[in-house]
């Protein structure tokens, strides 16, 4: 079964030594700078660009470092900048430097996090290279290929108003990244004849315009080695599929008529239903969003199998499908909901009768309402007549699933999900997440889990548990023998009567040491919508709500001393 998996957390010391190298800027004088004194000057232990209050500056200003060139390196510095919204600065690195009046090369930009901080700028005259929340590689010949990694709108809050601001960038070789408050704000692999450079200046920049007041101070320059990964690989990059290049086609019968596979007709006309399931459907309102933000059917034209809307988790049954003609070599569908196998959409491959003969696919949601589009291989039976059959056999947690749009393809189908905003990673300050590493000889249900998963770089998870052992986890505690206790939701998230509990606490053991832990034993039962849980203190102490109960057990022999 694929509902819940415990994973164990593991890690390795990574990473690069705490900050060193050499200090750019004596906290005194503009010693080994060169720019302009009308806009630089040095206060307070920090160096200040400034264009005064009532005044405007007509053209760029830099403020260079003569010290030395730029090749592989980690740069730190603190910046503030204030002034009106307008104000602009930023840092040139591997630049090119005619005058302090006229640099051009690489830029790392600065504004108050409205639009260009943490932005990638050529003043070369390649313009914006990099958007934040965006990684880009560019080849020899200007081939241009972009990722984006979180949405750009959502930088402007990791910016500190008044404030300091912890300014990064690292290059090495091609590959550069900017980092603001230790967030990578964005990444680039520039390639490119006659534009990357690999070496140059350091220049501070006072953009034209109105009111600004930009400050630096703990300038840090570290020269990496050619040895030192502190960046790691870039990601792969490869070129768009749009959803739209494959839409495929929705079965008709042989008079052309729909079969009502997406249920546009509104109502479950062809399908025949059993059980309570899948009573009243299809429905019309998408109300997922208002019990988990950032979700979304995804649904296809106005009607969708909404498997929680009606009936909630309740609901047991199955719905099958018009039986059609397989007349493409691939078909697909919407699927959400739960996880496990009793919660299942399948494809049934017909007899001449008409009859179920096999299964030929069946897939389950990820216990998220959103619906993902799913495609499955029918060249063995192009020219055969299969069926859909969705299957509920579950009436606990996550006992409903959610189906829209059958079609047909002519190709493989790219599975590009409808919306992106669920991905835990879209976000800035969770892009450092890696794909958690499974080996690759990793099999059973419970490993297609583990590689969803995302970690910080040094970590893996490994899988310890999964069900039938352990069903739908919701609390977490290790006691001092090593042991795993687990509260599980028997009819989460809804709160039974009083008296008629289904969760239970069972601890998981790890007898043989071999990371599995293979035995169980069940504590207590009948618990009612337990959230939380810690060991301690004499026994067990259980957060359900509007309750907080003590569980004692001061003898430790996994026996309850009595009622909470």
């Amino acid at each position: 079964m694929r509902s819940w998996v415990l994973a164990c957390l593991v890690f390795e010391l990574w990473g690069h030594s705490a900050v060193s190298g050499e200090e750019l800027f004596n906290g005194r004088d503009l010693s080994g700078w060169e720019g302009d004194t009308a806009h630089w000057r040095v206060e307070d232990g920090a160096i200040i660009g400034e264009i005064a209050r009532g005044q405007t500056l007509r053209k760029n200003t830099w403020l260079i470092w003569r010290g030395g060139r730029l090749s592989d390196f980690d740069l730190r510095v603190q910046v503030k900048l204030t002034g009106l919204p307008a104000a602009n600065s930023g840092i040139q690195f591997r630049c090119q430097a005619d005058s302090v009046d006229h640099v051009s090369g690489y830029q790392a930009d600065l504004d108050m996090g409205a639009v260009w901080l943490g932005r990638i700028y050529d003043e070369h005259g390649r313009a914006l290279l990099v958007e934040r929340g965006t990684r880009v590689r560019l080849a020899a010949d200007g081939d241009r290929r972009e990722q984006r990694f979180a949405p750009p709108e959502q930088f402007a809050v990791l910016f500190r108003e008044q404030d300091w601001n912890d300014y990064r960038i690292v290059a090495a070789g091609p590959h550069v990244a900017v980092y603001v408050n230790g967030t990578l704000f964005s990444e680039l692999w520039d390639e490119q004849r006659g534009e990357a450079d690999l070496s140059g200046l350091l220049a501070f920049q006072l953009h034209s315009g109105p009111e600004t007041r930009v400050q630096f101070r703990r300038v840090t320059l570290e020269t990496l080695g050619p040895d030192q990964s502190v960046l790691g690989a870039f990601p792969e990059i490869v070129a768009e599929t749009k959803v739209n290049e494959n839409p495929g086609i929705s079965p008709v019968d042989s008079a052309g008529k729909s079969l009502n596979l997406g249920f546009e007709t509104g109502d479950l006309s062809g399908w025949r239903a059993e059980g309570t399931a899948f009573q009243g459907q299809p429905v019309a309102e998408d109300g997922i969003s208002n019990r988990w933000p950032g979700q979304v059917s995804g649904k296809e034209g106005r009607f969708f199998v909404g498997g929680y809307e009606l009936v909630r988790d309740a609901g047991t049954g199955t719905l099958t499908s018009p039986a059609l003609t397989v007349t493409k070599p691939w078909g697909s569908f919407l699927l959400g909901g739960g996880q496990a196998e009793s919660t299942r959409a399948e494809i049934l491959l017909l007899n001449n009768a008409g009859e179920d003969e096999s299964v030929l696919f069946r897939a389950t949601g990820r216990e998220r309402e959103q619906m993902r589009r799913v495609a499955f291989d029918l060249r063995a039976v192009q020219g055969r007549r299969v069926c859909v059959r969705l299957v509920d056999e579950n009436p606990g947690g996550w006992g409903h699933l959610n189906f829209d749009d059958f079609r047909l393809h002519d190709e493989a189908p790219a599975i590009v999900e409808a919306a992106a905003a669920w991905r835990s990673t879209d976000n800035p300050v969770l892009a450092h997440l890696r794909p958690n590493t499974v080996p690759a000889d990793a099999a059973g249900a419970a490993t297609e889990t583990l590689r969803q998963m995302s970690v910080s770089r040094g970590f893996s998870v490994d899988l310890i548990a999964a069900e039938p052992v352990v069903h739908q986890p919701i609390a977490f505690a290790f006691d001092v023998r090593g042991r795993l206790w687990v509260a599980e939701g028997h009819s989460y998230p809804t709160r039974r009567p009083d008296g008629e509990g289904l969760d239970r606490i069972v601890i998981l053991q790890d007898r043989d040491a071999d990371g599995q832990f293979e035995h169980r034993k069940v504590f207590m039962e009948r618990l009612n919508l337990v959230s939380g849980m810690e060991v301690g203190h004499g026994g067990v102490w259980l957060g359900a709500a509007p309750h907080l109960l003590f569980v004692p057990d001061r003898n430790q022999d996994d026996v309850p001393d009595g009622e909470p």
